[in-house]
């Protein structure tokens, strides 16, 4: 048999999810606890409209739906501090002392206070707890993420001001106006060209043409017959080297005198074309349009307010028209007084020729507005005068380049077959019996030699394919070119402000998850200290209902509360 100190001395745990149904079955608190604690709430929400906040600071952290036991005992004894003299005649206290104390005898009357605790505390461990805990995470894992992908940001903005820099760079621009840096370009290039045309003018590309023409006739042209004419387009260019002065296209100028105006910059200021070649007066006066018909005389004015007219010789004409011509005329005249004669397929003559001067003449003379339209039409797409056209050089045409590459690739595909072998180690020995019966002129040029022709030929090549070069000569041939690299361009610019503007954005999503986070947590550790205390409060209360044997509340609660105090 146990002894009674052993009883007195052996704990008892109780399940905090059933820590009011266990209070309850033992009848420590009654089985309406839980009306009893609506009407002491109801009252309380009353008696705290009426309390002197003013007293102590505790009380504006309060609001009615939270105050609880703990909270209510905490008021009392504030305001029990604040009137010691406050005592009615049966020394009970009165005012706002003596109803706060009113609501802690109704809270310790039949324990109703361990049922408040034991709600409270499930309501803690099983809902408002872990929801905190997972907003908290949430807010976390958003703010890592936010971090992660203004990193990104950061890195693609980067990566986009370098690639904008890199490709001003490339084509030698600053990035402040990029249309107008590209269009000042276009003076780069006849120095690109001029020193394109020193290479193929120097004595190496001179002596690897030599040395190629020498083997193609010695190796590849039978006896009694002509050798095959090769870089045909290279010796043209050292014989008749093309001008180095470059203009624009005429559909590039006639877009882009607008634009240059508005920006007041005139385009001959940045063409290397004298502004004295082009002339701007276009004028669509009749009066200055010579027509070429008959003789013009000059007569005063007669009164009649027509003005001075012209005289028209109409016989003159009709006697230089041959009958064909003439024909024609009757035809017109009768279709135009509605008496078209019938005609049958046999009667009408095929024979057309469109080379013939006098139908020409005729059709001037029958259709004089003709002429104005096609004048029109001239003076709307002529924009480059016969002057700046003669001084554009051929190599903004790509044709004529294509061929001067033709010939250049076609020789350095040579002198790099001829390094080959002379550097293979296996054929070196039939090499030097080739040699031997070979010309002078093919035995003259070691491997030294033949690279050095090879890399001025490689230069040569470089200068007319590189990437600068293909743009500024598609600038001044195309505008829709020139549009579309300005729009390339200025995207990587504009993504580049596009990507910090999305940061401002970053920063304040990060401030509004940082405020969320500095409220969740005070909210978190509130719950947290309170469970902690209702524990507390609920072990030493019903121990001491059982004179006081160990009281352990066991469960999740113990779990919950020892991970917040280890983080």
């Amino acid at each position: 048999m146990q002894n009674p100190e052993d009883i007195r001395n052996l704990p008892i745990d109780i399940t905090f999810s059933r820590l009011g149904e266990w209070l309850v079955d033992r009848k420590r608190i009654p089985a309406d606890w839980r009306k009893r604690l609506t009407l002491i709430r109801a009252r309380i929400s009353t008696a705290f409209a009426s309390l002197p906040k003013e007293i102590d600071p505790y009380f504006h952290t309060l609001y009615p739906e939270g105050i609880g036991y703990i909270e209510a005992k905490q008021i009392y004894n504030i305001l029990l501090r604040s009137n010691l003299e406050s005592r009615n005649i049966f020394g009970r206290l009165s005012g706002a002392a003596g109803v706060w104390e009113g609501m802690v005898h109704a809270f310790e009357k039949d324990h109703i206070y361990l049922g408040e605790a034991a709600q409270i505390m499930i309501q803690n461990v099983s809902y408002e707890i872990p929801y905190q805990k997972k907003q908290v995470q949430k807010i976390q894992q958003q703010l890592v993420e936010l971090e992660r992908k203004e990193a990104d940001i950061k890195r693609n903005a980067a990566l986009s001001a370098a690639k904008y820099a890199e490709a001003c760079q490339e084509l030698g621009l600053q990035g402040n106006n990029v249309r107008l840096e590209l269009i000042e370009t276009a003076k780069t290039l006849p120095s690109i060209f001029s020193k394109f045309l020193e290479v193929i003018n120097s004595d190496s590309v001179f002596r690897a043409m030599e040395y190629y023409s020498n083997f193609v006739r010695d190796a590849h042209t039978e006896k009694d017959k002509m050798p095959w004419a090769v870089l045909i387009n290279i010796r043209d260019v050292r014989e008749n080297p093309p001008c180095s002065n470059v203009s624009a296209g005429s559909d590039f100028l006639d877009s882009t005198n607008v634009q240059l105006s508005a920006h007041g910059t005139n385009m001959s200021e940045i063409m290397d074309v004298p502004a004295d070649y082009i002339d701007w007066d276009i004028s669509v006066d009749s009066s200055q349009i010579d027509w070429d018909i008959g003789t013009v005389e000059e007569t005063d004015d007669t009164g009649n307010g027509l003005g001075p007219y012209e005289i028209v010789n109409a016989s003159e004409i009709l006697q230089n028209i041959s009958p064909t011509a003439a024909v024609g005329s009757d035809l017109i005249k009768k279709e135009e007084d509605g008496l078209v004669p019938e005609m049958s397929a046999s009667d009408i003559s095929w024979d057309i020729c469109v080379e013939n001067p006098q139908v020409d003449a005729v059709e001037d003379f029958i259709f004089p507005n003709k002429g104005m339209e096609s004048q029109t039409s001239v003076l709307e797409t002529k924009i480059l005068t016969p002057e700046i056209k003669e001084g554009r050089s051929q190599l903004l045409e790509t044709e004529y380049r294509n061929k001067i590459l033709d010939d250049l690739f076609e020789m350095k595909a040579f002198l790099n077959q001829r390094l080959v072998e002379l550097k293979n180690e296996e054929t070196l020995s039939l090499q030097h019996q080739v040699q031997a019966v070979a010309p002078f002129v093919l035995q003259q040029y070691t491997p030294d030699v033949i690279q050095a022709m090879l890399s001025n030929v490689s230069s040569a090549i470089s200068l007319l394919t590189n990437r600068r070069t293909q743009d500024l000569i598609m600038i001044l041939n195309s505008k829709r070119f020139l549009d579309r690299l300005v729009r390339t361009l200025e995207e990587k610019k504009h993504h580049e402000a596009k990507l910090k503007e999305g940061l401002k954005d970053l920063a304040v999503k990060r401030m509004e998850l940082q405020n969320s986070l500095s409220s969740f947590w005070p909210k978190e550790e509130a719950a947290l200290a309170k469970t902690r205390e209702l524990k507390k409060l609920c072990e030493s209360s019903i121990s001491s209902m059982f004179d006081g044997r160990p009281v352990n509340i066991i469960g999740e609660i113990n779990t919950l509360l020892s991970s917040s105090i280890s983080v």
